[in-house]
């Protein structure tokens, strides 16, 4: 079917460039005319016309190629009206002038012709594909990434009309009435008409987005390289099942333009949002069946949307699109993410908001920080002198109380030697570095936070899992405490001096687990601290 799609692309530029070449050259130039002017009018007044008509219902999946086609169509056809009425005489060439350049200017003016109908008919609801022919989406076999898929096509007319009304754009034909040349608010276009088709189900999803379904409440950004928008969407944002369903192709994130060169365009590689079972996690597009979903029968949904600056430093975010639709950024408000603001708390006093902007908001990769294992590694002494406030079973693992001990003894039996902590049947347990300088630690927000708030990990299905224990190291000793029958509510049960002190100790939590779980996220009260993906297995070592 590609090769028939090919065959019909060249076929029809052909034919036009053969009409024109019998006109001859004087009236295939003034169509070419016509055809710029039209193309041009048509990319100005496309966005302004089709947001004013969108509210929400099913014609906003048509609206978008049916309001560039149609503008264009009714601009030329007046055009050639009007240029036939005041320009009726031609101009006489030799007739291989005529059939060459005329020719020549008749198929440039086709290019732009089926280039703009192939743009309109991207953003008309259908499948993803016309015979065969997909374009810019996300790939399969390349963990979603937005490439080329498939085979380029002989004649991209799609992608020449686009970067040549694009060059225009922010040249000769300005948009001085809306002031968005189409370079710099809808850059490459043609990528654009074939990304918000891909929707889930092979393009059933929805390819629009009415301007007021939606609003950009936060922006933050990172020097580490990474960017984070969180949107809100209401009720008219829901997908023909009730539920909003959205793929990383159908979100770019456009950065400050630079003269004619075309923005800098992002895709989101993460997002993060709220489950069914309660609070927040964060998941991957890395892969085509994953999608941002809402929660079904909530009428407002928020999306963390994460974005990967890392190859760009110097990239300033303008915009947002979503399925088409741009919102605006709240740049005035815009958080700067740092990892200097633990090291500005112990060094001068920050304001609760200055705390909350210098935290990422999708946490840090704490993958390396997590043991799941319940031996404690430094430990090597013996159950002989074990003194009353611990207990221990008969397989030499603790099982609850506190002790406070060397860390290494000398002369230790293997047979008396104290393996770890005990886990009950189909649990694992689980160690978690938290101390000062990690990327667990959370010592910059016990001023803002409640004594209250809840220190726990979450698996894959949203599950919480508390501590039921914790370890302080200060090099030489270990000072043990483990409560599984009264697992740790919250930090004001945990030694959080010893965050803030300025003798730094370790500080690890040990948490019990179902045994096969997937870990996730490590989160206190709102705050999310890392990520991990972890699988909770019993006695690794």
């Amino acid at each position: 079917m590609i090769i028939l799609f090919n065959i019909a692309i060249v076929g029809l530029v052909l034919l036009i460039a053969y009409w024109w070449s019998n006109e001859g050259l004087f009236s295939s130039l003034l169509h070419l005319v016509c055809v710029i002017i039209a193309g041009a009018i048509a990319f100005s007044l496309w966005e302004p016309i089709t947001m004013s008509m969108m509210s929400g219902g099913w014609f906003d999946n048509y609206a978008w190629g049916i309001v560039l086609i149609g503008v264009f169509a009714i601009t030329l056809l007046g055009l050639r009206i009007a240029s036939d009425k005041l320009i009726p005489a031609n101009l006489y060439f030799p007739q291989w002038v005529n059939t060459a350049f005329g020719g020549i200017s008749g198929a440039a003016a086709g290019v732009l012709t089926i280039g703009i109908c192939l743009i309109g008919s991207g953003f008309v609801q259908s499948t993803n594909e016309i015979m065969s022919y997909q374009g810019t989406g996300r790939d399969e076999n390349a963990r979603a990434e937005i490439k080329q898929i498939g085979d380029p096509i002989w004649l991209d007319v799609a992608k020449l009309t686009s970067n040549f009304f694009s060059t225009l754009s922010v040249g000769t034909l300005y948009p001085d009435v809306s002031k968005s040349p189409l370079l710099q608010y809808n850059p490459r276009l043609d990528e654009l008409s074939t990304l918000v088709r891909d929707t889930f189900e092979g393009g059933m999803g929805q390819l629009s987005l009415a301007p007021d379904a939606a609003k950009v409440t936060k922006v933050a950004s990172s020097p580490e390289g990474m960017t984070v928008v969180q949107v809100t969407f209401n009720v008219k944002a829901k997908d023909f099942g009730g539920q909003l369903i959205l793929g990383s192709s159908q979100i770019r994130l456009i950065g400050e333009a630079d003269g004619n060169k075309i923005p800098d365009i992002l895709y989101p590689i993460a997002w993060k949002q709220e489950i069914k079972e309660g609070g927040e996690l964060l998941f991957k597009f890395d892969d085509i069946s994953h999608y941002a979903t809402s929660v079904p029968g909530r009428a407002e949904t928020g999306f963390k949307f994460a974005f990967d600056t890392r190859r760009n430093p110097d990239f300033t975010p303008k915009f947002i699109q979503i399925r088409g639709t741009r919102f605006d950024l709240p740049m005035d408000d815009i958080t700067v993410l740092s990892t200097l603001a633990v090291r500005e708390y112990r060094g001068q006093p920050l304001s609760d908001e200055e705390i909350i902007a210098n935290r990422d908001p999708l946490g840090k990769d704490i993958q390396h920080l997590i043991e799941p294992s319940s031996r404690i590694r430094k430990l090597r002494i013996s159950t002989n002198g074990l003194p009353g406030s611990i207990e221990v079973n008969e397989k030499m693992y603790f099982l609850q109380g506190t002790l406070t001990t060397l860390w290494r003894r000398d002369g230790v039996s293997s047979t008396l030697s104290i393996k770890g902590i005990h886990a009950d049947e189909g649990t694992a347990i689980v160690q978690l570095d938290v101390s000062q300088g990690t990327n667990a630690a959370f010592e910059d927000l016990l001023p803002i936070i409640s004594p209250d708030s809840a220190v726990v990990f979450i698996d894959d299905d949203g599950r919480k899992y508390e501590p039921i224990g914790f370890y302080i190291d200060d090099g030489k000793k270990m000072q043990l405490t483990l409560t599984p029958s009264t697992p740790i509510r919250n930090i004001s049960e945990l030694p959080m001096h010893l965050l803030t002190s300025s003798k730094k100790k370790g500080l690890t939590l040990i948490f019990q687990i179902t045994e096969g779980v997937r870990l996730r996220e490590f989160r206190v009260g709102d705050y999310t601290i890392g990520t991990c993906n972890v699988l909770a297995e019993r006695n690794k070592r």
